[in-house]
């Protein structure tokens, strides 16, 4: 009986697949980005989010006999880009489950952490990059105007593109461990109902008074924790548990320290 289980056991070692400790290649995260950044911008779920806060503010103001003007317009597609960033990216990270070829990238000769790493490339090359650019065009065309203008910062700039790939980790990570169709509405629904978004904002003005540190401390943590979450459900190991877990650790100490002690203005 002993010899029989040592002779499974052999057997059952000899062909399994070994773990590999190659870095992802960066041909075939560049490839797989390109990909993702094209299935990103061009899915429904995107150009849908984006259209939505913009006809939605066409609708307001042609209900008062006015037309929207630029700025309000840009920050309907701000609005707009958060909604469809964290659909499109929660999609992307479910495709795989979706499609029921999961268990094929274990088959194959790259890393686990390919397809993964390509989903990240493919949300700063799309939604990210995308971002960027309306809020730099935001910024110049109207940071002369009397009204906003005082508001339209270096600080204020940095926070939007952060902010984007912020919600975009945390799609792609509820994707990876939570494989359901529901879990992006599930997060755009606990930003909206239960007050999070409020409490914890991603994006403030320097006059608001919020101390800019601790608040670009907090996004960067927060990046960092859902990036290090998604990747270790590729492979669960302990350094990547404590980058999550220290990243986590720090975005709650600046996300309390980030208020002044009279609350934002």
């Amino acid at each position: 009986m002993a010899m029989s289980l040592r002779t499974a056991l052999t057997d059952s070692r000899a062909s399994a697949i070994p773990h590999t400790s190659v870095r992802p290649s960066a041909a075939s995260v560049w490839a797989l980005g390109r990909i993702e950044t094209k299935r990103m911008l061009l899915h429904p779920a995107f150009l849908v989010g984006m259209a939505f806060p913009v006809l939605l503010i066409r609708g307001l103001a042609g209900g008062r006999g006015q037309f929207p003007t630029l700025s309000w317009v840009i920050l309907g597609l701000l609005f707009g880009l958060l909604i469809g960033t964290v659909l499109t990216a929660n999609i992307a990270a479910l495709r795989p489950s979706r499609d029921h070829v999961q268990e094929l990238f274990g088959a194959l000769p790259a890393p686990p952490e390919t397809r993964t790493a390509g989903v990240f490339v493919g949300l700063l090359l799309g939604p990210v990059a995308i971002s960027s650019l309306l809020t730099v065009l935001g910024w110049m065309l109207f940071r002369t105007n009397p009204k906003i203008g005082a508001d339209l910062d270096l600080f204020l700039v940095a926070q939007i593109p952060l902010t984007i790939a912020a919600l975009g980790a945390i799609g792609i990570a509820i994707g990876r461990w939570v494989p359901i169709v529901l879990g992006g509405p599930a997060i755009i629904a606990v930003h909206i109902f239960t007050g999070v978004g409020w409490a914890v904002p991603w994006i403030q003005n320097t006059g608001s008074g919020i101390h800019r540190g601790w608040h670009m401390t907090y996004l960067v943590a927060a990046v960092t924790t859902w990036v290090a979450l998604a990747f270790a459900r590729d492979r669960r190991t302990a350094w990547r548990f404590a980058i999550a877990g220290g990243a986590l650790a720090l975005g709650i100490y600046a996300a309390f320290h980030q208020i002044p002690l009279g609350g934002l203005q």
